[in-house]
């Protein structure tokens, strides 16, 4: 990554976040974090809450983020029914991927790919798929790399369960130099401790 890129990223950062100190930003704090009434999970540290600032929000889906949405983002879905999405469409015209009933493992990893590319990052590519779970519910856990329009490596990492017809997803963004080992372990831990309702 260039220095005129690393500036350009910190500016939109902070346009970013200036935006979201208008906006209502809310506190999570270390602790307890109820996921709608799908499940809790358990932070360790303190994260904001900027669910209610970004683009393409959905009621089942929380947003939290510790340095800003374009440093580092953790999506926690509330159960997943057919027909929602991860990322909401902007335009009509360009629909976002949706759960379907029944879905395979490997359909459900292509959501999440498929949803990742719809937030506009290119070359999504899913790598090290695993055994995983969420809680109580068998599911798969994933990395996966991909890139902004900019040139900025963007690596993922997450877990995609399904229990009771529904889907869980917890998803991890942040860049691959420094913002996304940074926080690994704690979204390792809070994957670790997710426990379904």
């Amino acid at each position: 990554m260039t220095l005129r890129t690393t500036i350009r990223l910190l500016g939109i950062a902070a346009a970013a976040l200036s935006l979201a100190a208008c906006a209502s930003v809310v506190a999570a704090p270390a602790g307890a974090f109820r996921v709608g009434g799908g499940y809790e999970v358990s932070l360790g540290r303190d994260w904001s809450d900027i669910s209610a600032v970004m683009a393409g929000k959905t009621k089942k889906v929380r947003l939290l983020s510790i340095d800003g949405p374009l440093l580092n983002r953790l999506y926690l879905t509330d159960g997943l029914a057919p027909g929602d999405f991860l990322i909401k469409p902007e335009i009509k015209e360009r629909p976002t991927p949706v759960i379907r009933k029944e879905m395979s493992a490997s359909e459900r990893l292509e959501f999440i790919t498929d949803s990742v590319a719809a937030l506009e990052y290119q070359r999504v590519e899913l790598a090290k798929p695993r055994p995983g779970r969420i809680g109580e519910a068998s599911g798969v856990r994933f990395d996966l790399t991909a890139r902004t329009q900019e040139g900025l490596d963007i690596k993922g990492a997450g877990v995609i369960a399904e229990r009771g017809g529904k889907t869980y997803v917890l998803l991890y963004l942040a860049p691959a130099e420094h913002y996304f080992d940074a926080s690994l372990a704690e979204v390792e831990a809070i994957i670790a401790s997710a426990r379904l309702g």
